[in-house]
């Protein structure tokens, strides 16, 4: 196992309102997420000095804006002007996942006391998935002339293919959608917090790419939200009660740049990922009490049960009915509502939700007994990163 494992842990927690679109810039949330994970801990802003998050504007052919359309560290460090800041850093290759990951190395390493982590999404203007002008040049000249203008369309390729390989229907997804907004309904920060989603709901919705329908796809929002990250020994003096880092992993199968995931990409990532995540940690699928699985769309939960291993391959669609991701089923899934019902902040809300699950801080939707909680913050065809987070050291 590793030797690191519980020396670092989850402390506070900070949220901005989200919204369907910019109504106000981006720093603004990511300011006030960042202060509230700051003031959840019980610190004075002073006290942090470590710094660290993924900018990207996941949209294609809008400029990327510091402080409008994507928030970076050298924006926070203009806004916050720490005065013991001693680390920062911003990723580029694992997602926000990444970045946390990274954060845990600094303060296994000593550079820092007390690191913030933020991921702030900005919703532009204009169509998510439409490439815009005439001309298409590097890799996108081999896919967006085919109407590849985002990664929806290029999942909904590979889950064609599970679904016939497996000998699968697309309306089984409707369980996972209407659970999951269950669940964001006890949710207050949830976009879709309290409006209603039923079956007939999702079969009646409209095609997006088939086999996504509207709801298999995350809702665009402007916000952001924050963590803040400390040693086990710090933590332990902090506010409210720490969830501790048991284990990582990072995706380490190879993916040609610019290339449409294969089905075999999804499922070679998550499990290069999770394998480092039960080594490390020393669990395993059949330990964990709670999990959330990223879902920026719904496929990528498929891929995530079965690549991390808590179902075989072809069985994932199965595996989610008859109650078995519900809150007191056998594995509570995406407890917060997901993607699909918080809004497209990325992995951060689901590292979010599986530390608040195994500190028993998740209020009115926390699970009983919940002390292995296991997250796949992105998804695992190229920035996979998966975590455990336990209630206790051990």
């Amino acid at each position: 196992m590793w030797e690191q494992r519980c020396k670092v842990a989850l402390s506070g927690v900070g949220f901005s309102k989200v919204t369907r679109a910019a109504d106000r810039p981006l720093a603004a949330h990511a300011l006030e997420a960042v202060k509230a994970a700051v003031a959840d801990s019980g610190l004075d802003l002073a006290a942090i000095d470590g710094l660290a998050t993924y900018p990207e504007l996941p949209a294609t052919g809008h400029a990327e804006i510091d402080g409008i359309s994507i928030v970076s560290v050298n924006c926070m460090m203009a806004m916050l002007k720490l005065p013991n800041l001693a680390w920062h850093i911003q990723t580029g290759s694992v997602n926000i996942g990444g970045a946390v990951q990274q954060a845990v190395n600094a303060l296994l390493a000593g550079v820092c006391k007390y690191a913030v982590v933020w991921r702030a999404m900005h919703n532009p203007k204009g169509t998510y998935q439409n490439l815009p002008g005439t001309y298409a040049s590097g890799a996108t000249q081999f896919t967006a002339p085919y109407g590849f203008g985002g990664p929806g369309q290029g999942m909904a390729v590979a889950y064609t293919r599970w679904l016939e390989r497996h000998n699968q229907t697309r309306e089984k997804m409707a369980t996972l959608a209407v659970t999951q907004r269950r669940h964001g309904h006890r949710n207050p920060h949830a976009y879709f917090y309290q409006v209603p989603l039923t079956r007939e709901d999702y079969l009646d919705s409209r095609m997006v790419a088939y086999p996504f329908c509207l709801y298999d796809c995350d809702i665009p929002v402007q916000g952001a939200v924050a963590v803040v990250l400390t040693s086990a020994e710090r933590a332990r003096d902090l506010k409210p009660r720490p969830a501790y880092v048991a284990g990582y992993g990072q995706r380490l199968h190879f993916e040609v740049a610019g290339r449409i995931g294969s089905l075999s990409s999804y499922m070679d990532g998550g499990r290069s990922s999770a394998r480092l995540t039960w080594e490390r940690s020393g669990f395993r699928p059949k330990d964990v009490d709670v999990a959330q699985i990223y879902d920026g769309f719904s496929a990528s939960v498929i891929y995530g049960l079965e690549s991390y291993g808590f179902c075989n391959e072809g069985e994932a669609l199965d595996f989610i009915q008859d109650g078995r991701i519900e809150l007191d089923g056998e594995l509570p899934l995406n407890t917060f509502g997901g993607s699909l019902s918080t809004g497209r902040i990325h992995g951060l809300w689901h590292i979010i939700e599986g530390a608040l699950q195994a500190s028993g801080r998740a209020g009115e939707r926390q699970v009983k007994d919940a002390n292995v909680s296991f997250v796949g913050a992105s998804a695992p065809v190229v920035q996979g990163t998966t975590f455990i987070f336990v209630s206790e050291p051990y």
